[in-house]
Protein backbone atom coordinates (compact mmCIF):
# COMPACT_ATOMS: atom_id res chain seq x y z
CA UNK A 1 0.00 0.00 0.00
CA UNK A 2 1.30 3.40 -0.76
CA UNK A 3 2.80 5.86 1.82
CA UNK A 4 -0.36 8.63 2.96
CA UNK A 5 2.31 10.85 4.52
CA UNK A 6 2.20 13.65 2.80
CA UNK A 7 5.71 14.78 1.07
CA UNK A 8 7.17 17.77 2.13
CA UNK A 9 7.78 20.90 -0.65
CA UNK A 10 10.19 23.16 -1.15
CA UNK A 11 8.78 26.53 -0.20
CA UNK A 12 12.06 28.43 -1.77
CA UNK A 13 10.20 31.55 -3.77
CA UNK A 14 10.54 31.35 -7.04
CA UNK A 15 11.39 34.42 -10.17
CA UNK A 16 8.06 34.78 -10.03
CA UNK A 17 6.94 34.30 -6.34
CA UNK A 18 5.56 30.62 -6.73
CA UNK A 19 6.83 27.94 -4.56
CA UNK A 20 9.05 25.16 -5.86
CA UNK A 21 7.00 21.73 -6.18
CA UNK A 22 10.06 19.56 -7.94
CA UNK A 23 13.73 20.59 -8.98
CA UNK A 24 14.95 20.63 -12.98
CA UNK A 25 13.59 21.81 -16.49
CA UNK A 26 10.91 18.78 -16.44
CA UNK A 27 10.22 19.91 -12.63
CA UNK A 28 9.19 23.36 -13.74
CA UNK A 29 7.51 22.73 -16.89
CA UNK A 30 5.06 20.38 -14.86
CA UNK A 31 4.80 23.04 -12.05
CA UNK A 32 3.45 24.99 -15.07
CA UNK A 33 2.22 22.84 -17.43
CA UNK A 34 -0.24 21.32 -14.61
CA UNK A 35 -1.26 24.04 -12.64
CA UNK A 36 0.22 24.86 -9.54
CA UNK A 37 -2.07 25.58 -7.14
CA UNK A 38 -0.87 26.85 -3.83
CA UNK A 39 -3.49 29.93 -4.24
CA UNK A 40 -6.18 27.45 -3.82
CA UNK A 41 -4.42 26.20 -0.77
CA UNK A 42 -4.03 29.51 0.88
CA UNK A 43 -7.18 30.28 0.11
CA UNK A 44 -8.62 27.09 1.69
CA UNK A 45 -6.99 27.83 4.85
CA UNK A 46 -8.15 30.89 5.24
CA UNK A 47 -11.46 30.52 4.50
CA UNK A 48 -12.01 26.98 6.00
CA UNK A 49 -12.99 23.76 4.92
CA UNK A 50 -16.85 25.13 4.71
CA UNK A 51 -15.80 28.12 2.17
CA UNK A 52 -18.22 29.81 4.66
CA UNK A 53 -17.53 32.92 6.83
CA UNK A 54 -19.81 33.75 9.86
CA UNK A 55 -20.82 36.78 11.86
CA UNK A 56 -23.81 37.99 14.17
CA UNK A 57 -24.91 41.20 13.12
CA UNK A 58 -27.03 43.39 15.88
CA UNK A 59 -27.81 45.96 13.88
CA UNK A 60 -29.81 46.46 10.89
CA UNK A 61 -28.39 49.38 9.40
CA UNK A 62 -24.83 50.00 8.03
CA UNK A 63 -23.14 52.66 10.24
CA UNK A 64 -21.23 55.34 8.73
CA UNK A 65 -18.14 54.88 10.64
CA UNK A 66 -17.75 51.82 8.47
CA UNK A 67 -17.78 53.43 5.27
CA UNK A 68 -14.88 56.12 6.77
CA UNK A 69 -13.04 53.72 8.52
CA UNK A 70 -12.71 51.11 5.19
CA UNK A 71 -12.28 54.23 3.11
CA UNK A 72 -9.33 55.51 5.88
CA UNK A 73 -7.84 52.08 5.87
CA UNK A 74 -7.70 51.59 1.98
CA UNK A 75 -6.58 55.15 1.10
CA UNK A 76 -3.65 54.30 3.52
CA UNK A 77 -2.94 50.67 2.06
CA UNK A 78 -1.07 50.93 -1.29
CA UNK A 79 -1.63 47.90 -3.74
CA UNK A 80 -3.60 44.69 -2.56
CA UNK A 81 -4.16 45.10 1.22
CA UNK A 82 -6.13 42.84 3.48
CA UNK A 83 -9.25 44.03 3.90
CA UNK A 84 -11.16 40.91 4.45
CA UNK A 85 -12.43 41.18 8.18
CA UNK A 86 -13.84 45.22 7.54
CA UNK A 87 -15.48 43.96 3.87
CA UNK A 88 -17.10 41.25 6.07
CA UNK A 89 -18.35 43.29 8.51
CA UNK A 90 -19.89 45.82 6.23
CA UNK A 91 -21.03 43.32 3.54
CA UNK A 92 -22.60 41.68 6.02
CA UNK A 93 -23.71 43.79 8.16
CA UNK A 94 -27.68 44.63 7.77
CA UNK A 95 -30.49 42.30 8.55
CA UNK A 96 -31.22 40.83 12.18
CA UNK A 97 -29.87 39.00 14.63
CA UNK A 98 -28.56 36.50 13.59
CA UNK A 99 -25.49 34.53 11.59
CA UNK A 100 -24.68 35.61 8.26
CA UNK A 101 -22.47 33.59 5.95
CA UNK A 102 -19.84 35.52 3.23
CA UNK A 103 -20.28 32.90 -0.30
CA UNK A 104 -17.22 35.29 -2.22
CA UNK A 105 -14.70 37.50 -1.97
CA UNK A 106 -11.63 39.18 -3.90
CA UNK A 107 -9.43 41.67 -3.44
CA UNK A 108 -7.76 43.58 -6.23
CA UNK A 109 -5.57 46.71 -6.35
CA UNK A 110 -8.74 48.53 -7.89
CA UNK A 111 -11.68 47.04 -6.08
CA UNK A 112 -13.15 45.06 -3.18
CA UNK A 113 -15.99 42.52 -4.08
CA UNK A 114 -17.86 40.51 -1.53
CA UNK A 115 -21.45 38.92 -1.46
CA UNK A 116 -23.22 37.13 0.73
CA UNK A 117 -26.25 36.70 2.84
CA UNK A 118 -27.40 40.14 4.64
CA UNK A 119 -30.17 38.77 6.23
CA UNK A 120 -33.45 36.32 6.02
CA UNK A 121 -34.08 36.16 2.13
CA UNK A 122 -31.76 38.88 1.46
CA UNK A 123 -28.35 38.79 -0.84
CA UNK A 124 -26.16 41.18 -1.03
CA UNK A 125 -23.05 41.95 -3.30
CA UNK A 126 -20.43 45.02 -1.98
CA UNK A 127 -17.94 46.31 -4.66
CA UNK A 128 -15.88 48.95 -3.50
CA UNK A 129 -13.60 51.05 -6.01
CA UNK A 130 -10.76 52.07 -4.24
CA UNK A 131 -10.42 53.55 -1.81
CA UNK A 132 -13.54 55.25 -1.06
CA UNK A 133 -16.72 54.57 -3.46
CA UNK A 134 -18.91 52.01 -2.24
CA UNK A 135 -21.86 49.90 -4.55
CA UNK A 136 -24.11 48.11 -2.50
CA UNK A 137 -26.49 45.93 -4.48
CA UNK A 138 -29.23 44.26 -2.32
CA UNK A 139 -32.03 41.37 -4.09
CA UNK A 140 -34.43 39.90 -1.70
CA UNK A 141 -35.88 36.69 -2.25
CA UNK A 142 -39.44 35.47 -2.63
CA UNK A 143 -41.23 38.34 -3.70
CA UNK A 144 -40.06 40.41 -0.56
CA UNK A 145 -38.71 44.39 -0.57
CA UNK A 146 -35.38 45.40 0.36
CA UNK A 147 -34.81 48.28 2.88
CA UNK A 148 -31.65 50.08 2.43
CA UNK A 149 -30.62 52.35 5.84
CA UNK A 150 -27.72 54.15 7.30
CA UNK A 151 -27.18 55.38 10.58
CA UNK A 152 -25.20 58.37 12.08
CA UNK A 153 -24.17 60.43 14.99
CA UNK A 154 -25.19 63.22 12.80
CA UNK A 155 -27.82 65.19 11.11
CA UNK A 156 -28.16 64.51 7.77
CA UNK A 157 -28.55 66.35 4.73
CA UNK A 158 -31.30 65.66 2.29
CA UNK A 159 -32.07 66.87 -1.39
CA UNK A 160 -33.07 65.88 -4.73
CA UNK A 161 -29.52 64.47 -5.29
CA UNK A 162 -29.13 62.01 -2.08
CA UNK A 163 -27.86 62.35 1.58
CA UNK A 164 -25.13 64.13 2.35
CA UNK A 165 -23.74 64.10 5.74
CA UNK A 166 -20.45 64.79 8.22
CA UNK A 167 -18.47 62.56 10.29
CA UNK A 168 -15.39 62.56 12.07
CA UNK A 169 -13.81 64.97 9.20
CA UNK A 170 -15.22 63.53 6.83
CA UNK A 171 -18.11 63.60 4.05
CA UNK A 172 -20.49 60.34 2.89
CA UNK A 173 -22.86 61.10 -0.25
CA UNK A 174 -25.06 58.46 -0.73
CA UNK A 175 -26.76 57.92 -4.02
CA UNK A 176 -29.57 55.15 -5.47
CA UNK A 177 -29.16 54.86 -9.01
CA UNK A 178 -32.76 53.37 -8.79
CA UNK A 179 -35.28 52.15 -12.25
CA UNK A 180 -37.86 53.74 -9.93
CA UNK A 181 -38.49 56.36 -7.37
CA UNK A 182 -36.88 56.97 -4.19
CA UNK A 183 -37.38 59.04 -1.25
CA UNK A 184 -35.03 59.12 2.03
CA UNK A 185 -36.63 59.46 5.84
CA UNK A 186 -34.00 60.38 8.50
CA UNK A 187 -35.24 59.54 12.40
CA UNK A 188 -33.73 61.06 15.32
CA UNK A 189 -33.32 57.72 17.75
CA UNK A 190 -32.89 58.39 21.17
CA UNK A 191 -32.62 55.26 22.53
CA UNK A 192 -29.60 54.55 24.14
CA UNK A 193 -29.04 51.22 21.93
CA UNK A 194 -29.53 52.84 18.97
CA UNK A 195 -28.70 56.73 19.02
CA UNK A 196 -28.33 59.17 16.50
CA UNK A 197 -29.52 59.17 13.12
CA UNK A 198 -31.54 56.40 10.69
CA UNK A 199 -31.90 57.32 7.40
CA UNK A 200 -33.93 55.31 5.21
CA UNK A 201 -34.68 54.44 1.76
CA UNK A 202 -37.55 53.64 0.63
CA UNK A 203 -38.11 52.57 -3.41
CA UNK A 204 -41.41 53.08 -5.09
CA UNK A 205 -43.33 50.16 -6.42
CA UNK A 206 -41.96 48.79 -9.24
CA UNK A 207 -40.99 45.46 -11.50
CA UNK A 208 -37.68 45.98 -9.83
CA UNK A 209 -38.64 46.37 -6.26
CA UNK A 210 -37.04 43.02 -4.95
CA UNK A 211 -34.17 45.15 -5.59
CA UNK A 212 -32.24 48.17 -4.15
CA UNK A 213 -28.69 49.62 -5.27
CA UNK A 214 -26.89 52.41 -3.05
CA UNK A 215 -23.75 54.09 -4.20
CA UNK A 216 -22.14 55.75 -0.88
CA UNK A 217 -18.93 58.13 -1.70
CA UNK A 218 -16.52 59.06 1.54
CA UNK A 219 -14.50 62.26 0.52
CA UNK A 220 -12.70 64.80 3.14
CA UNK A 221 -14.71 66.72 4.65
CA UNK A 222 -15.18 70.40 2.87
CA UNK A 223 -13.47 68.53 -0.47
CA UNK A 224 -16.67 69.81 -2.41
CA UNK A 225 -16.89 66.66 -4.55
CA UNK A 226 -19.99 66.51 -6.83
CA UNK A 227 -22.09 64.20 -6.74
CA UNK A 228 -21.17 60.48 -7.52
CA UNK A 229 -23.12 60.75 -10.91
CA UNK A 230 -23.79 56.93 -11.48
CA UNK A 231 -25.69 56.05 -14.38
CA UNK A 232 -27.98 52.86 -14.16
CA UNK A 233 -29.06 51.01 -17.24
CA UNK A 234 -31.76 48.45 -16.01
CA UNK A 235 -33.10 45.39 -17.43
CA UNK A 236 -34.93 41.98 -15.77
CA UNK A 237 -31.64 40.08 -16.31
CA UNK A 238 -28.43 42.41 -15.76
CA UNK A 239 -27.78 45.74 -14.11
CA UNK A 240 -25.18 48.28 -15.76
CA UNK A 241 -23.95 50.49 -13.76
CA UNK A 242 -21.30 52.85 -14.03
CA UNK A 243 -19.82 55.15 -11.23
CA UNK A 244 -16.91 57.90 -12.06
CA UNK A 245 -14.67 58.95 -9.27
CA UNK A 246 -11.45 59.75 -8.32
CA UNK A 247 -9.88 59.96 -12.31
CA UNK A 248 -10.85 56.42 -12.50
CA UNK A 249 -14.47 54.84 -14.24
CA UNK A 250 -16.27 51.76 -12.68
CA UNK A 251 -18.23 49.47 -15.01
CA UNK A 252 -20.14 46.69 -13.35
CA UNK A 253 -22.25 44.25 -14.69
CA UNK A 254 -24.53 42.90 -11.97
CA UNK A 255 -27.31 39.43 -13.36
CA UNK A 256 -30.16 38.68 -10.69
CA UNK A 257 -28.43 36.37 -7.87
CA UNK A 258 -29.83 33.53 -10.08
CA UNK A 259 -27.83 34.90 -12.87
CA UNK A 260 -24.09 34.35 -11.61
CA UNK A 261 -21.70 36.65 -9.85
CA UNK A 262 -21.30 38.69 -12.54
CA UNK A 263 -18.60 41.01 -14.37
CA UNK A 264 -16.30 44.28 -13.67
CA UNK A 265 -14.29 46.59 -15.46
CA UNK A 266 -12.18 49.55 -14.89
CA UNK A 267 -10.80 52.24 -16.54
CA UNK A 268 -8.78 55.86 -16.11
CA UNK A 269 -11.07 58.92 -16.69
CA UNK A 270 -9.41 59.22 -19.99
CA UNK A 271 -9.82 56.00 -20.93
CA UNK A 272 -6.66 53.48 -19.97
CA UNK A 273 -7.83 50.31 -19.04
CA UNK A 274 -7.22 49.19 -15.61
CA UNK A 275 -9.20 46.19 -14.90
CA UNK A 276 -10.32 44.30 -18.03
CA UNK A 277 -13.74 43.43 -18.14
CA UNK A 278 -14.23 40.15 -16.49
CA UNK A 279 -15.91 37.93 -13.89
CA UNK A 280 -16.91 38.00 -10.60
CA UNK A 281 -16.12 35.97 -8.48
CA UNK A 282 -18.41 33.13 -7.36
CA UNK A 283 -16.50 31.98 -3.97
CA UNK A 284 -13.63 33.27 -1.53
CA UNK A 285 -10.49 33.68 -3.63
CA UNK A 286 -7.39 34.05 -1.89
CA UNK A 287 -6.47 36.92 0.41
CA UNK A 288 -4.43 38.87 2.69
CA UNK A 289 -0.41 38.86 3.13
CA UNK A 290 -0.02 35.27 1.97
CA UNK A 291 -2.97 34.91 -0.72
CA UNK A 292 -2.52 38.07 -2.60
CA UNK A 293 0.50 37.73 -3.82
CA UNK A 294 0.18 34.51 -4.68
CA UNK A 295 -3.51 34.95 -6.70
CA UNK A 296 -1.61 37.66 -8.16
CA UNK A 297 1.52 35.75 -9.48
CA UNK A 298 -1.24 33.42 -10.88
CA UNK A 299 -3.19 35.32 -12.90
CA UNK A 300 0.17 37.54 -14.15
CA UNK A 301 0.66 34.16 -16.16
CA UNK A 302 -1.86 34.79 -18.31
CA UNK A 303 -1.06 38.35 -19.14
CA UNK A 304 1.97 37.98 -20.51
CA UNK A 305 3.01 38.13 -24.31
CA UNK A 306 3.77 34.38 -24.54
CA UNK A 307 0.45 31.70 -22.86
CA UNK A 308 2.05 29.71 -19.67
CA UNK A 309 3.38 26.53 -20.92
CA UNK A 310 0.03 24.63 -20.24
CA UNK A 311 -2.08 26.65 -22.74
CA UNK A 312 -1.25 24.50 -25.80
CA UNK A 313 -4.13 26.44 -27.49
CA UNK A 314 -5.81 23.57 -28.57
CA UNK A 315 -8.38 20.57 -27.19
CA UNK A 316 -6.26 18.06 -24.87
CA UNK A 317 -5.67 14.80 -27.32
CA UNK A 318 -7.34 12.04 -24.95
CA UNK A 319 -10.27 14.95 -24.36
CA UNK A 320 -10.78 14.45 -27.69
CA UNK A 321 -10.86 10.93 -28.27
CA UNK A 322 -13.05 10.01 -25.00
CA UNK A 323 -15.57 12.48 -26.66
CA UNK A 324 -15.00 11.84 -30.55
CA UNK A 325 -15.40 7.69 -30.06
CA UNK A 326 -18.50 8.58 -27.68
CA UNK A 327 -16.94 6.73 -24.61
CA UNK A 328 -18.45 9.57 -22.57
CA UNK A 329 -21.47 11.49 -24.54
CA UNK A 330 -22.77 15.07 -24.33
CA UNK A 331 -24.11 15.79 -20.71
CA UNK A 332 -23.62 17.94 -17.81
CA UNK A 333 -19.86 18.58 -17.46
CA UNK A 334 -17.64 20.29 -15.50
CA UNK A 335 -13.67 21.49 -16.68
CA UNK A 336 -11.91 22.12 -13.32
CA UNK A 337 -9.08 24.96 -13.76
CA UNK A 338 -9.96 25.44 -17.10
CA UNK A 339 -7.28 27.97 -17.69
CA UNK A 340 -7.91 30.18 -20.87
CA UNK A 341 -10.80 27.60 -21.71
CA UNK A 342 -9.85 25.93 -24.88
CA UNK A 343 -10.86 22.39 -23.58
CA UNK A 344 -14.03 23.79 -21.99
CA UNK A 345 -15.01 25.50 -25.49
CA UNK A 346 -14.53 21.93 -27.04
CA UNK A 347 -17.28 20.21 -24.74
CA UNK A 348 -19.78 23.39 -25.71
CA UNK A 349 -18.99 23.23 -28.92
CA UNK A 350 -19.91 19.09 -28.94
CA UNK A 351 -23.12 19.72 -27.12
CA UNK A 352 -21.87 19.52 -23.41
CA UNK A 353 -23.75 22.06 -20.94
CA UNK A 354 -20.27 23.33 -19.30
CA UNK A 355 -19.43 24.82 -16.24
CA UNK A 356 -15.75 25.55 -15.95
CA UNK A 357 -14.13 26.81 -13.18
CA UNK A 358 -10.24 28.67 -12.42
CA UNK A 359 -9.00 30.87 -10.13
CA UNK A 360 -7.16 33.10 -12.23
CA UNK A 361 -9.76 36.22 -13.36
CA UNK A 362 -7.93 37.13 -16.30
CA UNK A 363 -7.65 33.34 -17.82
CA UNK A 364 -11.32 33.65 -17.43
CA UNK A 365 -11.89 36.47 -19.38
CA UNK A 366 -9.71 34.81 -22.18
CA UNK A 367 -11.95 32.01 -22.11
CA UNK A 368 -14.98 34.11 -22.07
CA UNK A 369 -13.61 35.61 -25.33
CA UNK A 370 -12.57 32.07 -26.89
CA UNK A 371 -16.45 31.02 -26.36
CA UNK A 372 -17.90 34.09 -27.88
CA UNK A 373 -15.71 34.04 -30.87
CA UNK A 374 -16.97 30.12 -31.20
CA UNK A 375 -20.49 30.52 -30.31
CA UNK A 376 -21.16 28.72 -27.43
CA UNK A 377 -21.88 28.92 -24.36
CA UNK A 378 -20.21 28.01 -21.17
CA UNK A 379 -20.90 28.78 -17.55
CA UNK A 380 -17.97 30.57 -16.46
CA UNK A 381 -17.39 30.13 -12.75
CA UNK A 382 -13.76 32.41 -10.97
CA UNK A 383 -13.72 30.36 -7.74
CA UNK A 384 -10.92 28.21 -5.51
CA UNK A 385 -11.31 24.45 -7.00
CA UNK A 386 -10.77 23.53 -3.08
CA UNK A 387 -13.44 25.47 -1.96
CA UNK A 388 -15.55 26.01 -4.53
CA UNK A 389 -19.20 27.51 -4.46
CA UNK A 390 -22.57 25.09 -4.05
CA UNK A 391 -22.69 23.48 -7.29
CA UNK A 392 -25.27 20.44 -8.43
CA UNK A 393 -23.41 17.41 -9.14
CA UNK A 394 -21.97 16.61 -12.79
CA UNK A 395 -22.31 13.96 -15.12
CA UNK A 396 -18.39 14.38 -16.43
CA UNK A 397 -15.70 16.00 -14.57
CA UNK A 398 -12.58 16.66 -16.51
CA UNK A 399 -8.76 17.51 -14.73
CA UNK A 400 -6.18 18.51 -16.65
CA UNK A 401 -3.46 19.55 -13.71
CA UNK A 402 -5.08 19.94 -10.92
CA UNK A 403 -4.50 16.80 -9.02
CA UNK A 404 -0.85 15.87 -8.83
CA UNK A 405 0.23 19.06 -7.20
CA UNK A 406 -2.60 19.04 -4.35
CA UNK A 407 -1.60 15.80 -3.56
CA UNK A 408 1.13 16.85 -1.92
CA UNK A 409 -0.81 20.06 -0.38
CA UNK A 410 -3.93 19.39 0.02
CA UNK A 411 -5.54 15.99 -1.22
CA UNK A 412 -8.49 16.17 1.28
CA UNK A 413 -10.20 19.32 0.09
CA UNK A 414 -9.53 18.05 -3.17
CA UNK A 415 -10.98 15.00 -2.85
CA UNK A 416 -14.10 16.69 -1.02
CA UNK A 417 -14.28 18.88 -3.99
CA UNK A 418 -14.60 16.04 -6.09
CA UNK A 419 -17.20 14.00 -3.97
CA UNK A 420 -19.38 17.38 -3.63
CA UNK A 421 -19.46 17.83 -7.30
CA UNK A 422 -19.60 14.07 -8.63
CA UNK A 423 -22.72 11.12 -8.21
CA UNK A 424 -23.15 7.36 -8.73
CA UNK A 425 -22.60 6.97 -12.25
CA UNK A 426 -20.17 9.92 -12.92
CA UNK A 427 -17.40 9.62 -15.21
CA UNK A 428 -14.34 11.46 -14.69
CA UNK A 429 -11.62 12.42 -17.02
CA UNK A 430 -8.23 12.84 -15.32
CA UNK A 431 -4.83 14.06 -16.87
CA UNK A 432 -1.61 13.82 -14.05
CA UNK A 433 1.70 14.09 -13.92
CA UNK A 434 3.31 10.53 -13.53
CA UNK A 435 6.14 9.49 -11.76
CA UNK A 436 8.04 6.34 -12.13
CA UNK A 437 8.16 3.41 -9.08
CA UNK A 438 11.43 3.83 -9.14
CA UNK A 439 12.03 7.93 -8.92
CA UNK A 440 13.34 9.95 -6.20
CA UNK A 441 11.74 11.15 -3.30
CA UNK A 442 10.04 14.40 -3.56
CA UNK A 443 10.16 14.26 -8.21
CA UNK A 444 7.04 15.79 -9.25
CA UNK A 445 3.85 13.42 -10.25
CA UNK A 446 2.18 10.29 -8.98
CA UNK A 447 2.60 6.61 -8.94
CA UNK A 448 -0.04 4.18 -10.62
CA UNK A 449 -0.28 3.14 -6.80
CA UNK A 450 -0.99 6.08 -5.18
CA UNK A 451 -3.81 7.56 -8.08
CA UNK A 452 -5.55 4.37 -7.49
CA UNK A 453 -5.06 4.40 -3.31
CA UNK A 454 -6.58 7.99 -3.92
CA UNK A 455 -9.68 7.52 -5.96
CA UNK A 456 -10.38 3.80 -5.13
CA UNK A 457 -13.00 4.90 -2.04
CA UNK A 458 -15.05 6.33 -4.56
CA UNK A 459 -14.16 5.59 -8.30
CA UNK A 460 -14.01 2.29 -10.47
CA UNK A 461 -10.97 2.43 -12.87
CA UNK A 462 -12.17 2.24 -16.42
CA UNK A 463 -8.78 2.46 -17.87
CA UNK A 464 -5.43 4.06 -16.48
CA UNK A 465 -2.74 4.65 -18.97
CA UNK A 466 0.74 5.70 -19.98
CA UNK A 467 0.64 8.83 -21.81
CA UNK A 468 3.34 11.81 -22.63
CA UNK A 469 1.42 15.15 -21.77
CA UNK A 470 1.18 17.78 -24.25
CA UNK A 471 2.86 21.49 -23.83
CA UNK A 472 3.48 24.47 -25.57
CA UNK A 473 7.11 24.71 -25.34
CA UNK A 474 8.92 22.39 -28.25
CA UNK A 475 10.41 18.74 -27.51
CA UNK A 476 8.86 19.04 -24.11
CA UNK A 477 6.08 15.82 -23.60
CA UNK A 478 6.38 15.16 -19.65
CA UNK A 479 5.65 11.59 -18.73
CA UNK A 480 1.64 12.02 -17.70
CA UNK A 481 -1.22 9.24 -16.63
CA UNK A 482 -4.51 9.49 -18.54
CA UNK A 483 -7.52 7.95 -16.10
CA UNK A 484 -11.10 7.35 -16.75
CA UNK A 485 -12.94 6.65 -13.52
CA UNK A 486 -16.45 6.52 -13.26
CA UNK A 487 -18.24 7.41 -9.57
CA UNK A 488 -19.23 3.85 -7.53
CA UNK A 489 -22.73 3.86 -5.51
CA UNK A 490 -20.36 4.40 -2.52
CA UNK A 491 -20.90 7.33 -0.25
Amino acid sequence: MADRSLRQVDNRPSKNGTPFTGSGRNARLLRGLLIPLLPFLVSARLAGPAALSEVESLDPCLRSSQLIQLAKSLASTPGVGDSYDAAVALALGGGQRGVRTLSSFEENRYFVYASGSAGPGVIRRLVILKPSVFVIDDEAQQGSRTVMCLRSDNSPSISAEGVRLMEDGSEILWESPQPQQVTYNAVHQQEPAAGGYRVEAAFQASPYASRSLSVFQVSDKGSNNPTVDAKLVPARDVWELTVPADERIMRLWLPTASGGAGEIAVSTATGNTLVEREPLPSGILPHGPEGNPLLESWDADYRGAKPPAWDIGQPADELQKVVNQGTVAKCRAVDLCCGSGTDAVFLAAHGFDVTAIDVAPTALAQAKQKAEKAGVSVRWVLADVLNPPTLEPFDFLYDRGCYHVVRDQNLTAYLETIRRISRPGSQFLLLSARREEQAAAGSPGVTEEELRYDFLPLFDVEWLRAIKLQSNEPGSSPLGWCALLRRSAKP
